[in-house]
């Protein structure tokens, strides 16, 4: 299953400081590689603006920028072009977007919802086989991000 993030939103940050501050985008894009190893399905993470210096990607964490749009414009232009939407979940904290992903036929998670999911699976996939580099706590990044507090 292809998942979607809006990732200036999860990340609570502008495009423009993402940009000064690559460590927070890359600390983002760990967490995710860490659950999408656990067997997540395929891994989309939309950023506002334009970054090209980034190198940011990592295996099976595909990065596309909105510029010179908004992230939530491309993602829903997006949903209205592809065949079947309501096999992506788009994940975002933004209700607006959020309603019209789900307008558009698509499945929606808060990250909260996300995590919830991802942990689950976390912990009945065997981790074995993991690389020493590729240990991310994710628990910590959440805590950093403000992504661990119950939704309200």
């Amino acid at each position: 299953m292809p998942y979607w993030f809006d990732g200036n939103n999860l990340m609570g940050i502008s495009a423009a400081i993402a940009r000064r501050d690559r460590a927070s985008r890359r600390a983002f894009l760990l967490t995710l590689y860490a659950w999408r190893k656990t067997g997540g399905g395929s891994f989309l993470v939309y950023f506002d603006g334009d970054d090209p210096a980034d190198s940011t990607a990592l295996p099976g964490v595909a990065v596309r920028y909105s510029a010179p749009e908004s992230t939530d414009t491309l993602i829903c232009r997006r949903l209205r072009e592809i065949e079947r939407p309501g096999e992506v979940i788009v994940v975002t904290n933004d209700l607006e977007l959020s309603s019209n992903c789900r307008n558009a036929g698509a499945v929606t998670f808060t990250w909260r919802q996300f995590s919830l999911k991802m942990h689950a699976r976390a912990r009945r996939t065997p981790s074995a086989s993991q690389n020493a580099d590729d240990n991310v706590d994710v628990d910590e990044w959440m805590r950093y991000f403000g992504l661990d507090k119950p939704e309200t």
